[in-house]
C-alpha cells in the first residue's frame, strides 16, 4: 500500500517512521492521502510531462481549473496537479490563498495590482504578468480579505 502524507513537518518524520515500520510505502504519487487538521501544506505535488515536482507554495501565483485539469503556476510554468479546487481551498492557508472565481485560486502576496472593472468584479494582474478575475461571487469576500 501506498499513502501520500499531507502532515506538518513537525509530525512528518514520526508518522513517516511508523509507517514504514508497518510496511506502507510513503510516496508523493499515492492516491491514498493521510492529512493532519488544520495543517496547511507547504508543498504540492505537480506534474509537468512526465517528471513529477515538488512545488514550494510559496512560490505558485494562482491555481486555474479547466474542465478536469487543475493547473498551477509557479516559476514561469505550468505543473498539473491531481487535487481538486475545493481540496486545495482546505490544504492551503488561507492567509496566504483566496479563492477568487469558480475556476481560480490567488496567492495573495503574488497580487501585483488590483483593477476595479464593471458589475462587481476585479481584474488582477499578478507578479508573472497574469490576469485573472475576482467574480461577483466572490467579490464582497476579495473585499473583505484586503479590506477594500
Amino acid at each position: 500500500m501506498k499513502v501520500r502524507l499531507m502532515v506538518s513537518e513537525e509530525n512528518y518524520n514520526s508518522i513517516y517512521s511508523q509507517l514504514t515500520a508497518m510496511g506502507v510505502e510513503v510516496a508523493d504519487d499515492a492516491k491514498l492521502i493521510l492529512s493532519e487538521n488544520n495543517v496547511y501544506v507547504k508543498h504540492l505535488i505537480g506534474r509537468r510531462g512526465e517528471e513529477i515536482f515538488r512545488l514550494d507554495v510559496k512560490t505558485i501565483t494562482h491555481i486555474e481549473s479547466f474542465s478536469h485539469d487543475i493547473i498551477a503556476y509557479s516559476g514561469g510554468e505550468e505543473y498539473k496537479l491531481s487535487e481538486r479546487l475545493r481540496r486545495l481551498e482546505e490544504i492551503l492557508d488561507p492567509k496566504e490563498f483566496i479563492r477568487v472565481s469558480n475556476s481560480a485560486i490567488v496567492a495573495a502576496s503574488h497580487i501585483k495590482s488590483i483593477r476595479p472593472a464593471f458589475t462587481q468584479k476585479f481584474v488582477l494582474t499578478l507578479t508573472d504578468g497574469s490576469k485573472v478575475d475576482v467574480t461577483r461571487t466572490y467579490y464582497y469576500i476579495f473585499k473583505e480579505f484586503f479590506g477594500i
